[in-house]
């Protein structure tokens, strides 16, 4: 068994496990990334098992990576989502960064795709 490739796709299971769901103040626009990181971070994590079950070698940094995202995005949507005292600046400046990051989650997947030999999510 390949256990870098094991723990890189438990981490993932794990982030996507923990990705929060609704909360005080429920937005369908952050349940929609929440949802979106939930099904990549679920897909990559269960390929990389199959993968390491069977397959010797892969790096699994870009797996890695895009658990570190999937959470750092989480906890942003987080801190929008239950500030005590709302502030639209402020939210807006968060929403700028979430989008950004979120952006970039497809460009992580190519490469964890890749890296597992073209799974696709």
């Amino acid at each position: 068994m390949n256990t870098a490739m094991d723990d890189a796709g438990r981490c993932l299971l794990s982030v996507a496990w923990n990705i929060r769901t609704g909360g005080p103040r429920a937005d369908p626009r952050a349940d929609a990334v929440r949802e979106r990181l939930r099904t990549v971070c679920r897909g990559l994590g269960h390929a990389a098992c199959r993968f390491a079950a069977g397959e010797a070698g892969g790096d699994p940094v870009p797996l890695l990576r895009l658990a570190d995202r999937a959470y750092e995005v989480d906890t942003l949507l987080l801190l929008v989502g239950t500030s005590l005292i709302p502030d639209s600046g402020r939210d807006l400046r968060w929403w700028g960064e979430i989008e950004r990051l979120a952006g970039e989650v497809d460009g992580m997947v190519v490469e964890a795709s890749a890296v597992l030999g073209g799974v696709c999510v």
